[in-house]
């Protein structure tokens, strides 16, 4: 029960009573002792720590000899020497070093630069700004619901300090933001650590070399001459293994924003802004925060929820690829995505600037002093414990603490959120810009809350949802909470660096590279397993050995099988015709249902189908599923559950695995390869076994991956993974059961090691899960434990089977919308003049509009299209046409040829 809040309505003129209690004069000045003799002993000890800090990272062993290393020697004295001599602070966590801000500076003329040179005269016309003009500030405040200053109030702008924390940061996104703030701020802190949130040891980019002299010059100038930009530098003290949350070494790295603004001279009417480097208010609420009258910067503020943050758009890794605010589908179901950052208070209530008589300290978790507030001592704007135990004996009602930078920004919500009138955002997040795939994998495996597999993962793709729909932006593929383009943002707000197309366009197709070259290496890691067939050693398997017992499959000899019992005929036209139209003369062998109609077996014997029959048990033996209200399913009473005669300990969605055992043994003659497949809801465009040869796809075991926007994370493996075996499969690709590939030992291999592992299911109750699509946790569990041998998992659209059912889900659900608003029947929708062919919009890119058939990425024809019925009934007019014509396509090697 959450304890009760303490009133902050209390009129100033109450809220400092003039009489301290003797015992609350002892607290502070016992504590404030502790605290300095603390600093002095970390301080006594710093020289030495810095020593051991320069040598883990500036003194790898040297491979050219003494020479070299009595240079690197000299080099560290002399970085020594010169960190030594800026301004020191000190804290149990680490220490600071205050350098010089650019107007102490004298930058070089060779390295001088005017940054407005390169700016587009629609730029330049929003940048030239400083003037106040009236009219224009009370249209400007109006636009945010703010008022605008009366009489009793100068019409001046507050000045503005920024706080950022700036690492390996790349040069695009710095320019993108001092463009929105250029010669606004009073001051820019920037902070640099030689270590990352996880400890990881960095090289300094800002201090220490020629370069990093010269990147610094060019940082002092880009943010305009107004405006002092000092970089400052941080080493922490913590060993890997003392700080169980990474995120408290971004706290900690922080806290030294609050004495640079105050050593630049911030006052208490001046506004602290904190951010990270890649994200920025828009230019126009920067200028609004400067001349209206914000409540949140009145003076007098209690301090308690004195915030003001923004309504931000994600840019994610290129301007052509943002999230679409909520704000701006605030009719579509409240879908889409913001960012809440950065953030703003008044100086009154900032660290080292806000008066601690006014706002004495409160308790903090780490020394008393630092980390984030405990509970009820104003965390999560909940101040009973503030008020009882701190406030109550120093006779003072209804203040809050000074703020420490971290603070400003992870006490969530405790202020007001801004968004335009129109909707637009006040603010822009330039997310994971990075140069290469190599930063962003060490952002990842570094920064934050580490992932430690980011180094593992196939693709970039997967190490995050953020990474993932940039890359989906870069081939086109765009959802309901993604904008089209730059261009199809709503709103009136703009970043102003990406007004320029050219700067759009590079950064753009900078990505698109990165994104090229990434999936490049992801075939090459192919490549190279089978040179190096080392199996992987943790949970999060990435492509294996890729040898093989043969390098080429005789689609003849090869196999197709399937459980395809009590369907109508035309469910086996649409398989087994459009299978046998690509001239697949190999065997199919399929279970039926012993009473079977007439017209379904002569159809089979008529394409030499081998028929099997699966009848179902009288008992099921396996009886214990645990049901919705937690107790056993009786296997015989369900209508859901069966079990087959033959294997009555199984349910038929296991069983089906076995019978495939079965018949393979009895088949002498289907030696090469192996398809395993569902049947009602797949067709064939080409042989499977011939793409598999032409595209050097021959495995002994071959898994398929799900379109890309799901992952193993879904509940479909996640749950029931966690509760039989209490393990976390993580984010990577979701591996389709119902689609399985390979060698005949490769699929028996396969079958043997599911069997074993259905056996260990059905001996836990944890395991008995109500759940007929377990058979896919489980698949997707033993692959990525390494339990499969030779194992090959095939990207999405890029091998013989496409597992089309996300996609097509999205493009029906939207279809029928679209249906429903234009009063026709959504069969119909995409169809126009009867062009059956083109039953799908190019946009998506799913199709050759000349034949109609479902295309890899490449544009080829996808052998196997798995999860039709996804689409609904947008497809059934083309399918129709298909069965009609015999699937007169599937052969066509003209039709490879893409028109998507």
């Amino acid at each position: 029960m959450a304890l009760p809040t303490s009133s902050s309505s209390t009129p100033r003129s109450r809220r400092l009573v003039p009489r301290f209690k003797y015992n609350s004069i002892c607290l502070v000045a016992s504590l404030l002792a502790i605290h300095f003799l603390y600093m002095a002993k970390v301080h006594y000890e710093f020289d030495s720590r810095l020593k051991d800090v320069v040598a883990a990272t500036h003194l790898p062993p040297s491979r050219n000899g003494q020479r070299e290393h009595d240079k690197r020697v000299s080099n560290s004295d002399r970085f020594i020497s010169d960190m030594n001599k800026l301004k020191q602070i000190s804290f149990p966590h680490g220490s600071f070093f205050f350098g010089a801000n650019s107007h102490q500076v004298k930058i070089p003329k060779s390295q001088v630069f005017d940054p407005s040179l390169s700016w587009l005269p629609l730029q330049r016309k929003l940048l030239d700004d400083s003037d106040i003009n009236v009219e224009v500030e009370k249209k400007r405040c109006a636009s945010y619901n703010f008022g605008f200053p009366n009489a009793t109030m100068p019409l001046r702008r507050r000045r503005l300090f920024y706080g950022a924390l700036i690492s390996d940061d790349s040069a695009e996104v710095i320019k993108a933001t001092s463009m929105e703030q250029y010669n606004i701020f009073h001051t820019v802190s920037l902070i640099e650590s030689n270590k990352t949130h996880n400890l990881t040891p960095r090289d300094w980019k800002y201090f220490g070399s020629e370069d990093a002299s010269k990147k610094l010059s060019w940082l002092y100038q880009l943010f305009g001459s107004k405006t002092k930009v000092s970089m400052d530098y941080y080493i922490p003290s913590l060993e890997k293994g003392q700080e169980s949350d990474a995120m408290y070494l971004d706290y900690y790295q922080r806290e030294g924003h609050s004495y640079r603004w105050k050593f630049n001279g911030m006052r208490p009417d001046d506004i602290a802004i904190i951010a990270d480097i890649d994200e920025t208010f828009s230019r126009d609420f920067l200028r609004a925060l400067q001349i209206c009258d914000v409540p949140q910067f009145r003076p007098g503020q209690s301090c308690r929820a004195p915030k003001v943050y923004a309504s931000t758009l994600i840019f994610e890794s290129s301007p052509e690829c943002a999230w679409k605010t909520k704000s701006a589908l605030r009719n579509a179901a409240g879908r889409g995505r913001t960012w809440f950052h950065p953030d703003a208070i008044l100086g009154e209530c900032a660290d080292q600037i806000g008066d601690t008589k006014l706002h004495p300290p409160t308790k903090r978790d780490r020394w008393e002093s630092h980390g984030t507030r405990l509970d009820y001592y104003g965390h999560d704007n909940e101040y009973t414990y503030y008020d009882s135990k701190v406030l109550a004996d120093l006779n003072i009602e209804g203040q809050g603490p000074l703020w420490l930078p971290h603070e400003m920004r992870v006490e969530s919500f405790m202020g007001q959120r801004v968004t335009k009138k129109d909707g637009s955002p006040t603010g822009y997040h330039f997310h994971n810009f990075f140069m290469s795939t190599e930063e962003i994998i060490f952002k990842y495996a570094t920064y934050g809350h580490a992932d430690k597999k980011a180094r593992k993962k196939k693709s970039i793709r997967y190490i995050h949802d953020d990474l993932m729909m940039a890359v989906m932006c870069t081939l086109g593929k765009h959802t309901e909470k993604t904008e089209s383009s730059f261009e199809s943002i709503a709103g009136t707000s703009r970043p102003i660096y990406y007004l320029n197309e050219e700067a759009r366009q590079a950064r753009h197709s900078l990505w698109q590279d990165i994104v090229r070259k990434d999936a490049e290496n992801a075939t090459k890691n192919e490549v190279k397993a089978k040179v190096d067939p080392t199996p992987a050693t943790d949970g999060n398997q990435e492509h294996k050995s890729l040898t093989s017992s043969k390098s080429h499959w005789d689609s003849s000899k090869s196999a197709v099988l399937g459980l395809a019992s009590g369907y109508p005929r035309y469910v086996y036209e649409g398989f087994v015709g459009s299978l046998r139209a690509t001239g697949f003369a190999g065997h199919i062998i399929l279970a039926i249902a012993k009473d079977a109609p007439s017209d379904v077996v002569s159809y089979l014997m008529e394409q030499n189908v081998t028929m099997k029959y699966v009848e179902k048990a009288e008992k099921c033996t396996y009886n214990g599923t645990i049901g919705e209200k937690g107790k056993p399913i009786d296997m015989q009473k369900s209508g859901e559950w069966k079990c087959p005669k033959d294997y009555p300990d199984y349910k038929i969605t296991w069983a089906r695995f076995l019978y495939y055992r079965d018949w393979l043994n009895d088949c002498p003659s289907c030696t090469d390869g192996v398809m395993l497949t569902d049947v009602r809801d797949a067709f064939f465009q080409r042989d499977p076994f011939v793409t598999a040869v032409e595209r050097n796809q021959v495995h002994p075991l071959m898994v398929f991956e799900e379109s890309p926007e799901t992952d193993t994370e879904h509940w479909l493996t996640d749950w029931p993974v966690s509760a039989c075996r209490k393990h976390k499969l993580g984010k990577s690709p979701m591996l389709c059961s119902g689609s399985v590939m390979g060698s005949r030992e490769g699929i028996l291999d396969y079958i043997d090691i599911m069997e074993e592992e259905f056996k260990y299911w059905m001996e836990r109750e944890n395991c008995r899960i109500d759940n007929r699509g377990d058979d896919q946790s489980i698949h997707n569990y033993l692959y990525y434990t390494n339990r499969f041998k030779n194992a090959v998992s095939i990207p999405h659209r890029q091998g013989p089977i496409h597992v089309v059912g996300y996609q097509a889900a999205r493009i029906f659900e939207n279809a029928t919308k679209e249906a429903e608003n234009a009063g026709v029947g959504t069969s119909e929708i995409f169809i126009h003049d009867n062009n059956w062919k083109e039953w799908l919009p190019r946009k998506y890119g799913l199709i050759n509009t000349n034949t109609g058939l479902i295309v890899n990425e490449d544009g080829t024809p996808s052998a196997q299209v798995h999860q039709v019925d996804r689409f609904g009934p947008l497809i059934s007019k083309w399918e129709n046409e298909m069965r009609k014509q015999g699937w007169p396509y599937n052969k066509d090697k003209e039709s490879i040829g893409s028109s998507a």
